[in-house]
């Protein structure tokens, strides 16, 4: 029985400066604020604590939400629909199978989102009476209002 060896050279981009400006003694990647993302926490060689924050590009935007499926969930009730979004809107589905048409997805100047759909189900339905206002989202979970009733509700995104 023989091995063989292959040498293989791995190839990296240029070396480039991390965090400029700053003489780093420790450097840590921790997720400090909770978001699900690692964040960049240092203290210099004066013992300064320094932190930068990962951007959240993962936050849904009307360019990304097409083609996602997310359950939604009442806080204070047993009432779960599941989204699935579309570049036209979508289509909002009860648990007893009861379909409704999402027929507007909004982001507002200040960069809130919600959708709406109309308060009677099928899909030919183009009224924008139910109105779900997202006011957080991170990149697998949305909290929001349902502005119809004022309850509460949690989404998940779903693997497809």
């Amino acid at each position: 029985m023989g091995f063989s060896s292959f040498a293989a050279s791995l190839e990296y981009e240029p070396a480039q400066d991390l965090i400029l400006g700053e003489n780093v003694q420790e450097l840590h990647i921790v997720d400090i604020n909770g978001d699900h993302r690692k964040d960049l926490v240092w203290v210099t060689t004066t013992g300064d604590v320094r932190y930068q924050l990962k951007r959240n590009d993962s936050k849904a935007t009307l360019s990304n939400l097409p083609g996602t499926r997310w359950r939604l969930e009442y806080r204070n009730d047993k009432g779960i629909k599941f989204i699935d979004f579309t570049s036209s809107g979508g289509v909002m589905t009860t648990s007893s199978n009861v379909v409704y048409k999402i027929n507007q997805l909004m982001m507002t100047e200040n960069n809130e989102l919600s959708f709406c759909t109309d308060a009677s189900s099928g899909m030919s339905q183009t009224d924008c009476e139910w109105v779900y206002r997202v006011t957080d989202i991170q990149p697998n979970t949305m909290t929001g209002v349902d502005d119809r009733t004022g309850l509460l509700w949690d989404a998940y995104k779903l693997v497809q």
